[in-house]
């Protein structure tokens, strides 16, 4: 079979707006009305947004950037996704999934009013199309709108919670989070702006004593999970009995937990990274923030800010794509666009799987190919001084190795 040749796949610039009737129709519930929806919106030059809104969206997509030296243009699927966020949010005045599927839904869908407390948007983003730049964004368009807009700065915050589902995607966000250093070197401030964005990172290593007005944690879903092993229910219990009181270091720090933090600060915006790992609504996490958002209601008049999801694929257990799926940046238009290489296809010749139950056994010849592979990579690599494992998970582009016995 003769191999397509790059100047035929590749079609569009990354940059450049596709139109609906140049994407695949997506299966996602509300996406198809929603993109037509948008473009018609920003063909229009963007009408009912704030003055704030406004300065952010031209400064963004209307004016030129040099970043290092060079040309930087945002991504359309950047674009795009913030877009939506900003049309369905400050335009429209969506705040509640049933209002979004009435408006927008094409086909049946099942509603929990249960859990449809506060804004849940999804961003369904091929990996390498980047999403982190889109939290960025949703972050800038937020925050200088709580600081300027003072008609209705409570829509908006200052105090933001970016989760990630594990350590290693933590480790990634902090390179791009901490110290604030994705703000300061890409196009994300206006110029005139810059002096005003004071916002304070805090990981979730660092000691919480005093929170800043304007503040972005960035944890891990471990931390606000309530996990209790039997031997300290246990001594909890007779402590509850007999009348005891433990004086522990977890207790004497308590205030330093994010969880607790969240039970005091209202109005704070929740981004969550590869979101499919995350959100299950019968996981104990997601009943905390349910509780959390009524109890800050009831304590402050004003709970969750919105609760954003970021993943290539956000589906459930059951393979179908969050409901509240906002917009769709799939693999084959990354490709297109240029934004994510082809994958590349190893091929392993005369390759016998071992008759196991155990799967690292059963295709070990192909998993040691691809650990060949991989070394080989790692010893070039180096000659660059390059960090391997970032450069494999870099969310500029991606490639794959995938190896097949003939």
């Amino acid at each position: 079979m003769k191999k397509p040749k790059i100047e035929g796949i590749i079609q569009f610039e990354p940059q450049e707006i596709l139109s609906p009737s140049q994407r695949d129709k997506s299966r996602a519930f509300l996406v198809n009305s929603l993109r037509n929806a948008v473009f018609d919106w920003r063909n229009k030059n963007y009408p009912k947004v704030t003055k704030t809104t406004r300065r952010l969206l031209e400064f963004w997509f209307k004016e030129d950037h040099i970043v290092q030296g060079e040309k930087f243009q945002f991504w359309f699927a950047q674009r795009e996704a913030i877009e939506t966020l900003i049309y369905i949010y400050e335009v429209l005045g969506k705040r509640k999934f049933v209002d979004l599927a009435s408006d927008f839904g094409e086909g049946s869908f099942k509603y929990d009013p249960k859990v449809d407390k506060y804004p849940l948007y999804a961003f369904k983003m091929a990996t390498g199309s980047g999403k982190t730049f889109v939290m960025a964004l949703c972050i800038v368009w937020s925050y200088f709108n709580h600081k300027k807009e003072s008609k209705n700065k409570d829509d908006y915050t200052s105090k933001f919670l970016v989760i990630s589902p594990n350590v290693i995607v933590y480790e990634r966000l902090k390179r791009d989070f901490a110290e604030g250093k994705i703000f300061k070197e890409w196009s994300f401030i206006p110029p005139e702006w810059k002096e005003d964005f004071r916002l304070k990172v805090i990981l979730r290593e660092d000691p919480l004593r005093a929170i800043p007005n304007d503040v972005l944690f960035l944890t891990n879903i471990q931390q606000l999970e309530e996990r209790k092993n039997k031997k300290k229910k246990t001594e909890e219990q007779l402590d509850k009995i007999f009348g005891i009181e433990r004086f522990s270091k977890d207790k004497i720090h308590r205030e330093d937990r994010i969880k607790d933090v969240l039970t005091n600060y209202p109005n704070v915006m929740i981004l969550k990274d590869e979101a499919h790992h995350i959100y299950n609504l019968d996981k104990a996490w997601k009943k905390i923030l349910i509780n959390i958002h009524t109890g800050l209601i009831n304590k402050f008049g004003t709970g969750i800010n919105m609760e954003l999801d970021f993943s290539a694929t956000p589906k459930d257990e059951k393979g179908n794509i969050f409901a509240w799926t906002i917009c769709d940046f799939t693999l084959k238009e990354a490709i297109v666009t240029g934004v994510v290489k082809l994958p590349l296809r190893g091929k392993v010749k005369k390759a016998r799987g071992y008759a196991s139950a155990v799967p690292k056994e059963q295709y070990s010849v192909w998993l040691n190919a691809g650990i060949e592979r991989w070394r080989e990579y790692e010893k070039q690599l180096k000659k660059l001084s390059k960090n391997l494992f970032y450069l494999f998970n870099a969310r500029i582009t991606k490639w794959q190795t995938i190896f097949t016995a003939i």
